[in-house]
């Protein structure tokens, strides 16, 4: 990082693996996989644990975290740490992770007329 300490940063170095299922495949691993620099460590409230193997990967993270608010406004909250899809040509495989990591929540939407505005779609599933 250079010879200047106060350019220094903890989260250039310290990054949160998100691996995919095909991640042993070493040509997928740069297309499905990612990882982003995190603050944090084992002693955090945001923590970032990594493994004295490899001090600097951590592979186990708050992955999904949810802010219920028991009061008649409702203003629940929550964050997946990935995205919306596992499909890696989805627009939404990886659209959460920046707002993962700034700890941006995502509101949760409890009211039919709000689901609907917000819906990019409807999927009817029917027997035959």
């Amino acid at each position: 990082m250079g010879s200047d300490l106060t350019h220094w940063r903890w989260d250039a170095v310290h990054l949160a693996m998100f691996p995919h299922a095909l991640d042993s495949v070493a040509a997928l691993r740069p297309i499905l996989s990612r990882s982003l620099g995190i603050a944090g460590d084992w002693s955090t409230v945001n923590v970032g644990v990594s493994a004295a193997d490899h001090p600097y990967e951590v592979h186990t993270v708050p992955g999904y975290r949810e802010i219920i608010d028991l009061s008649p406004a409702n203003d629940s909250r929550f964050l997946d740490a990935v995205g919306e899809s596992g499909h890696p040509l989805s627009p939404h495989y990886d659209d959460f992770l920046n707002d993962w990591r700034a700890v941006t929540h995502k509101k949760m939407r409890m009211e039919r007329a709000d689901i609907d505005r917000g819906a990019l779609g409807r999927l009817t599933l029917a027997p035959r």
